[in-house]
């Protein structure tokens, strides 16, 4: 096993760690919080985020020890955003962020999801939004521009921040607090900013959405008690084919490894769903649930006339669904402040390649990381998952978090998805669809400190236990994850 690994050229690499790993000491010894940088007699404010990441990654891909994958390395990915806001009058305010992203010192390409990879993006403009009203003040707040979509736990819309691009939109959204305090409706338009596909020497290329993959959608929000909230929606999107396609033009990638769909494939979809929230309290028991129906057509990925995907149909009618729930309890006056909870995740898969439609959920812009583990080896697509955790404060600003995780596809008549809901582990072909449907084990350890509002430190160690799945399909070798991670803002 080949873990806690390094680029081959580290010096430079190490020594930018270092540099952030001691700013972020530097900073923490000051418990205040800075002043903030400010222009026009306070109306503006300027914001700088730095963020640097360490990986270590063994057999993630693959789950091969013995063989070597691009993937079966170390590296670094570093994001830098500038980001500029401007409050004008009391009515309107402006923001601006623009944001570097870059993968230092690793074997994969510099592209975008080729092999998972983070890949290089040139400063470019993440956040570009002019915002009338003020949520504190006004019934209704308007967002016009680049800017970002979340809603609840960000299951199926959200930022993707462990991402190092991370996700915007080019959307116009509207908040209506129809009963202030209580009642929320969110209604926005959009289209999804693809991030260009570069190599470390293209040079600047700028992110852009389309309007040939628009999404829109209505979010309601109801407070039902202090600790109780219920949560509606109904989701809509139209992509009218499976680009963008990012493909690597690095030789000693294979090459049914040099091409990737950054999102998903065509589809014309609709998600209504509702959730639930009890907020944790002290010595008492908290909840949460969600779930999803779909409905819509999507793309048939290949109209060949043999083989797994079989069809001569180039749509299928899209029915699917999905569920969360949890349940936790927090102990009152124990040390270390401890919380405990369960947590059940399921969503369906195709479960007849033959009939004309489409099984599979639909994961649409999620933020999946942690929530299927730290591996980020499962979506919210063809999943059954059963999660136990426990956190702790051993000290002030010290968090330890311990997540066990049991995976199983919820059929294996279809793929086992990775995090971005389109890459599969293995191949959907005979040995796979007649295999067990158990895929294995996460465990997840991390601990982060924050020692005050500008810095934090993060890291985290993961091992996955492989399954009956992958001894079906192939090699069925145990994978890890080694992560340390520094950020600081002023």
């Amino acid at each position: 096993m080949k873990c806690f690994m390094f680029p081959a050229r580290p010096g430079g690499l190490v020594l930018r760690m270092i540099v952030a790993v001691g700013s972020v000491a530097t900073l923490s010894a000051a418990p205040a919080a800075p002043q903030a940088i400010t222009l026009d007699d306070g109306r503006g404010t300027v914001e700088v985020i730095e963020r640097l990441r360490f990986e270590s990654r063994d057999n993630n891909f693959d789950f091969d020890s013995n063989a070597h994958s691009a993937t079966d390395d170390s590296w670094f990915v570093q994001r830098l955003r500038l980001g500029f806001g401007w409050k004008a009058a009391a009515g309107w305010s402006l923001q601006v962020q623009l944001q570097d992203a870059r993968e230092l010192g690793s074997e994969r390409p510099k592209v975008p999801f080729i092999l998972g990879a983070e890949g290089n993006d040139a400063l470019d403009l993440r956040l570009a939004a002019i915002t009338w009203g003020d949520p504190k003040k006004s019934p209704v707040v308007f967002t016009l521009g680049r800017q970002i979509l979340a809603f609840g736990e960000e299951r199926l819309v959200g930022s993707s921040e462990w991402n190092n691009f991370a996700r915007t939109f080019d959307a116009a959204k509207l908040v209506w607090a129809a009963v202030p305090g209580q009642t929320t409706v969110t209604a926005f338009a959009g289209s999804v900013v693809n991030v260009e596909g570069t190599t470390s020497g293209s040079g600047w290329m700028s992110d852009h959405s389309s309007t040939d993959d628009l999404f829109g959608g209505i979010y309601l929000t109801q407070k039902l008690a202090p600790t109780d909230t219920l949560e509606g929606y109904l989701l809509w999107r139209d992509k009218q084919d499976n680009n963008p396609i990012y493909s690597a033009p690095t030789a000693p990638i294979p090459a049914p490894a040099r091409m990737a769909a950054a999102y998903d494939i065509g589809q014309n979809i609709y998600t209504l769903g509702a959730r639930f929230l009890r907020a944790p309290k002290a010595d008492g028991f908290d909840t949460e649930w969600e779930a999803a129906l779909q409905g819509g057509n999507v793309n048939r990925q290949t109209t060949t006339a043999t083989g797994p995907y079989a069809g001569n149909t180039s749509k299928l009618d899209q029915q699917a669904w999905a569920l969360h729930a949890l349940v936790g309890y927090t102990p009152a006056q124990t040390p270390w402040q401890p919380r405990f909870d369960v947590e059940y995740n399921l969503a369906s898969g195709d479960t007849d390649r033959t009939d004309g439609k489409n099984g599979s959920f639909m994961n649409l812009f999620p933020s999946n990381h942690r929530k299927y583990g730290l591996m980020d080896v499962f979506a919210w697509k063809n999943l059954r998952e059963a999660v136990a955790s426990a956190r702790f404060t051993p000290l002030p600003a010290i968090n330890v978090r311990l997540d066990h995780h049991w995976f199983s596809l919820y059929t294996s008549q279809d793929a086992w998805y990775r995090a971005n809901a389109v890459a599969t582990v293995r191949s959907l072909n005979a040995a796979a669809q007649g295999a067990p449907r158990r895929a294995g084990d996460e465990l997840d350890f991390t601990v982060s400190w924050v020692p005050d509002a500008r810095a934090a430190v993060e890291a985290g160690w993961s091992h996955f236990a492989a399954g009956p799945y992958l001894r079906a399909t192939g090699a069925a070798s145990d994978a890890d994850f080694v992560f340390i991670q520094t950020s600081f803002k002023l």
